[in-house]
């Protein structure tokens, strides 16, 4: 192994506890902006127990991907069994970064920068995207600590502070509805599942707080559940049938909290802080489709340029509509990426037992 990359796999060991908020921030980010208004349009007022379930599964995938990566080293096993693990992550990296990251880039381009020039807003991720990257994962795990703060804080004044009104007669019937499309909710989306995949490649090491240490995963995913299910019913609380017309929703939502007639709406924090934890988990992504990547070509430098180029190019010349991501990510991609979700796990927490037995 060359210095250069083990020099970059030791700089991928974390803590139990920046496992848990890199975990809690992605069970979060993406699925409170597009996510409400697709799922509302597909399984209307239900989407708030479609989601709920999902976000359980996806907890219990998390707590599999702990376990896994307590035990092996992805980035330090040269296993030629691995290589095959390493191209499927890589696939499934990349297709969730192309559609993930037209939102990132279409919200900038569109909402805060009122239809700024894409290619700006590209060039400028290419350029920070790469740097952070290359710092290796305990710099991506340390940024999301600085952010979790900012997100909580948040979290907590819309709490505190809501001016909305809510209708809670839009939830009911519960499964009054198409039961046909209700299936589809548990399907469709799942491009906007499985992040615990991305979380592979770091090595996680206790802290000397052993209780702390144990807890803190298991807390940060219950939190992020009650937080994302609280919000969906919120969301259809408040805007019912338009739920499907509520593009970014979290945004949408924020502007019914004012904190005083002086300081107004809190959208403008809302605003940053989504935008910080979209920018961080599309890093980690790239992050994740580097070291794959790596392990087949044997070159982070190579494999940094290669990605940056490679998702660049296909967000200026394809996803410059979001309804493009839309249809590719709900398309005949969707069972390749639910078939990853599923396998990759099990997969890995068979070879995690077996290098243990092998080191016994």
């Amino acid at each position: 192994m060359e210095k250069a990359i083990k020099k970059y796999v030791d700089n991928n060991v974390i803590y139990t506890n920046q496992f848990a908020v890199i975990a809690f921030v992605v069970m979060i980010a993406f699925k409170i902006s597009m996510l409400p208004s697709y799922m509302y349009e597909t399984v209307g007022r239900d989407s708030w127990i479609i989601i709920g379930i999902l976000l359980v599964l996806e907890a219990v995938m998390f707590m599999v991907a702990l376990y896994v990566t307590k035990r092996i080293n992805l980035l330090a096993d040269d296993s030629k069994w691995l290589y095959v693990i390493h191209a499927i992550i890589y696939g499934y990296t990349m297709i969730r970064l192309v559609v993930l990251y037209s939102g990132l880039i279409t919200y900038t381009s569109n909402s805060l920068f009122d239809q700024g020039r894409i290619d700006f807003i590209i060039i400028a991720f290419a350029i920070v995207i790469p740097y952070i990257v290359s710092r290796g994962g305990n710099t991506i795990a340390r940024l999301f600590e600085i952010i979790f703060y900012f997100l909580a804080a948040i979290l907590i004044v819309m709490v505190l502070t809501p001016s909305f009104k809510w209708d809670l007669s839009e939830l009911t019937p519960i499964f009054g509805g198409n039961n046909g499309k209700l299936i589809n909710g548990f399907t469709d989306y799942a491009v906007w599942f499985g992040d615990y995949v991305l979380l592979f490649y770091f090595t996680v090491k206790p802290r000397q707080n052993k209780f702390f240490s144990k807890a803190s995963v298991p807390v940060a995913l219950v939190f992020s559940i009650i937080g994302v299910v609280i919000f969906y019913v919120a969301f259809i609380a408040v805007y019912g049938e338009a739920g499907s017309l509520v593009h970014y929703a979290f945004n949408r939502m924020s502007v019914f909290n004012t904190i005083s007639e002086l300081l107004g709406a809190t959208n403008f924090l809302s605003i940053l802080v989504w935008m910080i934890m979209s920018f961080l988990q599309i890093t980690l992504m790239f992050w994740t489709a580097t070291n794959a990547l790596m392990c087949i070509i044997k070159s982070k430098t190579i494999a940094i340029a290669f990605n940056i180029l490679f998702v660049s190019f296909v967000e200026w010349f394809w996803v410059l509509k979001l309804e493009n991501a839309h249809n590719f990510a709900i398309g005949v991609v969707k069972y390749f990426i639910l078939a990853c979700q599923i396998a990759l796990p099990i997969a890995l927490i068979i070879y995690a037992k077996i290098r243990s037995k092998e080191e016994v």
